[in-house]
């Protein structure tokens, strides 16, 4: 590696031009814009050489730039394959284990981690919220909780559940009166930037754009608006099921998405990644009746499920 460069530097440098920005770069990084601005010019300074064209739209790589990512990135799966076969051969059950999750599991998951904190003391937690996916194969997390339609073949894990979702509506405030169609009901979603998620996918597919009056890129969001009477939103069932301000109007099948439980391959005989990727999948499997919609039929007359007959269309 030449003397002007190091490690610090090749992942700074990935950071940025995997993100396009600076701000991305130091969310990724876990430090501040002006941090990343700093080490970034002093890198350049050091090579002699410009990397990244600034304009409006970003962060753009030069010829340089882009031939110094083929290697750093050659480097960076040399140095990431090489910690996690030595983290694999740990063999004590102390220490870290990283975990990337979606924030509408953290109550289901501080109390899996409260009873496992009890069985195994010596292993201590980080955990990772994004609705971003974090990359198992960089090693950014040893254990991911995501969801997906494929994930990818290199890694490795179960499927927890087929997810179930459900339009709901205010339970005392619904935005529209019985026997009218869905699309005449205002509505909430995603914004563009998570255009990608089933749900959102099913109301551009569904629902009139002129009806949607609400967009953020925040589930927790969409759910207070929906509560608020604001819209009929579209959300997994597990979600909103258990919240006395909501009806479930309507079951959706079939989305084509799962709950998955992940690791990468060299981790899978990491005894402290193994025993809690065990305990936590026997949490969420515990879950399933709510993954999966599966309420008895009387909370669900109780909440209202049925007694609405509008259609799609």
């Amino acid at each position: 590696m030449a003397a002007g460069m190091g490690w610090d530097d090749l992942r700074l440098f990935l950071a940025v031009a995997r993100a396009g920005s600076l701000t991305g770069a130091g969310r990724a990084l876990g430090v501040r814009h002006s941090t990343v601005l700093r080490r970034m010019a002093g890198f350049e300074a050091r090579l002699g050489l410009r990397l990244f064209d600034r304009g409006p739209g970003g962060y753009a790589l030069t010829a340089a730039g882009r031939e110094l990512l083929e290697e750093a990135a050659e480097v960076e799966t040399r140095l990431v394959a090489l910690e996690r076969r030595l983290s694999g051969r740990d063999q004590r059950l102390t220490g870290t284990v990283r975990i990337a999750t979606l924030g509408a599991l953290a109550p289901w998951l501080a109390e899996a981690l409260a009873a496992f904190r009890g069985l195994h003391p010596g292993i201590r937690t980080e955990i990772a919220i994004s609705h971003e996916t974090v990359s198992l194969a960089r090693h950014e997390t040893d254990i991911a909780i995501r969801i997906s339609r494929n994930p990818p073949d290199s890694l490795i894990g179960r499927r927890i559940a087929t997810l179930v979702h459900g339009i709901y509506g205010a339970r005392d405030r619904l935005p529209l009166p019985p026997g009218a169609a869905l699309a005449e009901a205002p509505w909430v979603t995603y914004a563009r930037g998570r255009a990608d998620l089933p749900q959102a996918r099913w109301v551009a597919a569904n629902i009139p754009d002129s009806q949607v009056v609400l967009r953020t890129d925040h589930t927790g969001m969409l759910i207070q608006a929906v509560r608020a009477g604001i819209g009929l939103g579209l959300f997994a069932c597990y979600l909103c099921d258990g919240d006395p301000g909501l009806v479930r109007l309507r079951t959706l099948n079939g989305l084509g998405f799962d709950l998955w439980i992940l690791t990468h391959p060299d981790l899978r005989d990491t005894p402290r990644v193994r025993v809690l990727m065990d305990h936590l999948a026997a949490a969420l499997v515990a879950r399933q009746p709510a993954l999966t919609g599966q309420m008895p039929a009387m909370d669900r007359q109780e909440r209202g499920e049925g007694e609405w007959t509008g259609s799609a269309g």
